[in-house]
């Protein structure tokens, strides 16, 4: 079994098209499917179960998947470790981040940008759930999300946990109180994102262990329209302390009263080896972090 199988597996089983698979490792469709089968002869297994109108994993091909991902990734980690030593760091850096992280984020990547040049950076934001489990497959080297346990495959290492606040329209009946709290929101229309972004797994959990209900009225995955939903008068909500409400002077942020959810932010990386560039650009973060907020 060769790296180069492995690589054409893998674009196959991302892409379920063996055209656009053998068009993004730079070979011929047929070269594909012969590097392919030879694969299969050497498992002795069927990948991929083709028709005349699609392409699909076998359930031998999708335990193959997760493992060659993460073969992959540790030669692509073994390959920027010799680098770093034979000529300076060099390679690519995939980085998950979510929507409403910016706390040091854009600083620390300008600085690694200017100090390590031939380090290719690439940002692909998703909710943290799926940020989370791009890490465990090695499709990412390090991700910016929120997480307050490591699950299985990962290393979180913790940057942040601190209180979420209250969201409303300067004219809504709340907008002029010191603290709100959770159970008295029971009766409004919310805006939230989707399952699986971070905040709105937070405040879920939080409401369903006090046994509290809420009624959602707009589900939206992007963080300008949420809030620009609250500033008009179509919901409140409950967000991460670190978005920006600027140039909305209609939005008013309250603190919540006990029980006050929290948003835990951390820097996930793959439970095994990490690359010499994640590594760096990890310390870099977590030197450029604020000062803890007194509670």
């Amino acid at each position: 079994m060769e790296l180069r199988q492995l690589e054409h597996f893998v674009a196959a089983a991302e892409e379920l098209h063996f055209t656009r698979a053998a068009q993004r490792v730079n070979i011929v469709q047929s070269g594909l499917s012969s590097s392919i089968g030879a694969l299969e002869r050497e498992l002795g297994a069927k990948l991929f179960v083709r028709s005349t109108r699609a392409v699909r994993l076998t359930q031998e091909g999708e335990v193959l998947l997760t493992q060659a991902r993460r073969i992959l990734s540790a030669a692509a980690t073994a390959r920027s470790a010799v680098a770093g030593v034979a000529g300076g760091m060099g390679g690519r850096l995939t980085i998950g981040i979510m929507q409403c992280f910016r706390r040091g984020l854009t600083e620390a990547l300008a600085a690694f940008h200017a100090e390590h040049p031939r380090v290719e950076l690439r940002l692909v934001q998703a909710p943290s759930a799926d940020l989370l489990d791009r890490v465990a497959a090695g499709t990412l080297d390090l991700a910016f999300a929120c997480a307050r346990t490591a699950p299985a495959g990962v290393h979180l290492t913790p940057l942040d946990d601190r209180p979420m606040v209250f969201a409303c329209h300067g004219g809504h009946r709340l907008a002029g109180r010191a603290a709100v709290s959770l159970a008295e929101t029971a009766d409004e229309d919310f805006v939230d994102y989707p399952p699986g972004w971070g905040s709105r797994t937070v405040v879920d959990a939080v409401l369903a262990d006090h046994g509290l209900r809420r009624r959602l009225a707009c589900e939206v995955g992007d963080t300008d329209t949420l809030l620009d939903l609250v500033a008009h008068g179509l919901g409140v909500a409950v967000l991460p302390p670190s978005l920006d409400p600027r140039h909305r002077d209609e939005l008013r942020l309250i603190p919540l009263a006990p029980p006050v959810p929290t948003f835990p932010t951390g820097i996930v990386t793959p439970a095994g080896a990490t690359s010499a560039a994640a590594r760096i650009l990890l310390d870099t973060v977590l030197a450029r972090q604020p000062a803890p907020v007194a509670r």
